[in-house]
This record gives C-alpha cells, sequence and structure tokens, in this order.
C-alpha cells in the first residue's frame, strides 16, 4: 500500500511538471505529513509548516549534483530567512552504507552550510511517500500542503524562485 502511494506521487509529480499550467490548486494531490529528526536534534514535521511554501530537496553527500546545487540551496534558505516567504527543508537520504548521518553532519559544516537537514532513514520519505527516483529531486509543497511541482536534477536559485512564484 505504501509502495503504491509513493509510485501514485512520483506520477503526479511527473503529471504536474508536465502540464502545471493546467492543473488547478484544488487538484494539485495532498502530501501526506512525516516527522524526521534533523541535524538540530529536534522531530521535524511537514505540518509543522502548515500555511507556509515549502521547499523540500531530496540530496545525499555522495551525489555530485547535489554538493553542485548546495550553495543554491543556502541561497535560498537565506532569502527565505530575510522575508518570510517559505521555509526549506533539506531531506538527507540515508542508507546507513554510503551516506550516514554524520557524513551528511560533517560536509554541512566542512562547507558552512548552515541549513536544516532531516534524516530520512532508509529512504522511507523519499522513497515510500514521493516515490524519488533519484538525486537530487526538489518538490514545491504549496500553502495548503499540495505537491505545487517538482523538478528532478539539479536546480539554480532562480528557477527554485521561478517554482514558488507560480503558486503565489
Amino acid at each position: 500500500m505504501i509502495k503504491r502511494a509513493g509510485i501514485w506521487m512520483l506520477t503526479a509529480c511527473v503529471v504536474l511538471a508536465a502540464f502545471a499550467a493546467a492543473v488547478t490548486a484544488e487538484e494539485r494531490p495532498l502530501i501526506p505529513d512525516f516527522s524526521l529528526e534533523s541535524n538540530r536534534g529536534e522531530v521535524v514535521s511537514l505540518s509543522d509548516y502548515a500555511g507556509e511554501i515549502v521547499v523540500l530537496n531530496f540530496w545525499a553527500t555522495w551525489c555530485p549534483h547535489c554538493r553542485s546545487e548546495m550553495p543554491e540551496l543556502q541561497k535560498l534558505h537565506d532569502y527565505f530567512e530575510e522575508t518570510g516567504a517559505g521555509k526549506l527543508l533539506l531531506i538527507n537520504q540515508i542508507d546507513g552504507v554510503r551516506e550516514t548521518r554524520a557524513s551528511a553532519a560533517k560536509y554541512l559544516a566542512d562547507n558552512g552550510y548552515d541549513l536544516l537537514n532531516l534524516y530520512d532513514d532508509h529512504t522511507l520519505v523519499g522513497y515510500y511517500i514521493f516515490g524519488v527516483p533519484g538525486l537530487p529531486a526538489t518538490v514545491v509543497v504549496d500553502r495548503e500542503g499540495r505537491l505545487a511541482s517538482a523538478v528532478l536534477g539539479p536546480v539554480g536559485f532562480e528557477k527554485l524562485l521561478e517554482m514558488i512564484g507560480e503558486i503565489e
């Protein structure tokens, strides 16, 4: 059942990306709530940001495209902090072998990134809720908690602003 929901969500992402202009806000799929532990030692839920635009970025330290887009995500984080226009949540795809909490924490600290990172142990959120087929993947959630847009692959600051602007 959970696997089917992930496949459905991925299909919804593809359809939404292809036909974004034709989809009304009410037709967008509602994102199920989830809770993950953060790099700050607290449990963070998507519902904590109800009424806000939320950008979710699925990533791992071993992924070269994830590392290349990290400065752009830091810019988005700084923009959100300045303007209050939304919230960025990194969702670190932890497998316990190639990617660990320690490797993620070290990467962020070594590179001076001040980003809220959620540990998706065994990629439960990435795989079962969103059906993320590869990294990086970025999802924009609108103020009603619905899937607004998604991108598979690296994304820049300007594209992120464009994605957010499409739902405001």
